[in-house]
């Protein structure tokens, strides 16, 4: 494989869970050269070029702006926050690496669609669009890696870190379950 072609990160300034940003910042910190998919070129983008990373803005649901990220990288990392045209962007990018020869495709997926199949799946939209992109990812012949996470715990963390700071406990969103006497965890 060809490491001095870069490699394709969609979604690389997303903020929901920010795998993208992260995946984008280890890459270029090993020293591989990085296309950073964008749909917006506002700050973010802007820091992922102080990073290194070469920025490609557009939209996946668009089937030239796809071209324009997928053209000339051997490998990428397709992750996409949840929406509505989830599925219809995952096809349009799995069809132009199908077409530009992509040899290595990571797609970010959820771990509820290792429980599902042609026979029982769940009525949760997104998950089922997870499930029909990881179908169309096999039916095309790409050879794609699934990454099926449970959660990404740094983005509650991240969250809460003000909070067990400010209090010097994590508590737990337990609602009106029954409560545990003297079982907060404190820091040493």
């Amino acid at each position: 494989m060809d490491h001095s072609k870069p490699i394709l990160v969609t979604g690389a300034a997303g903020q929901i869970g920010s795998v993208g940003r992260h995946a984008t910042e280890l890459l270029l910190a090993r020293g591989y050269r990085v296309r950073a998919q964008v749909r917006t070129d506002d700050r973010r983008a802007a820091a992922l070029r102080a990073l290194g990373a070469e920025v490609v803005v557009g939209d996946l649901l668009d089937l030239k702006a796809a071209h324009q990220a997928v053209e000339g990288c051997d490998r990428l990392y397709f992750g996409m926050s949840l929406s509505p045209q989830y599925l219809e962007a995952s096809v349009n990018v799995a069809a132009v690496a199908k077409h530009h020869k992509v040899k290595a495709f990571v797609n970010m997926s959820q771990m509820t669609v290792k429980e599902m199949s042609v026979c029982e799946t769940t009525s949760s939209p997104q998950q089922k669009q997870h499930w029909l992109a990881e179908q169309v990812l096999s039916w095309s012949g790409l050879p794609v890696v699934e990454v099926r996470p449970t959660a990404f715990m740094e983005g509650l963390f991240l969250q809460l870190a003000g909070a067990v700071a400010a209090q010097d406990k994590i508590l737990a969103p337990l609602g009106g379950r029954k409560q545990l006497r003297n079982r907060s965890f404190r820091r040493s």
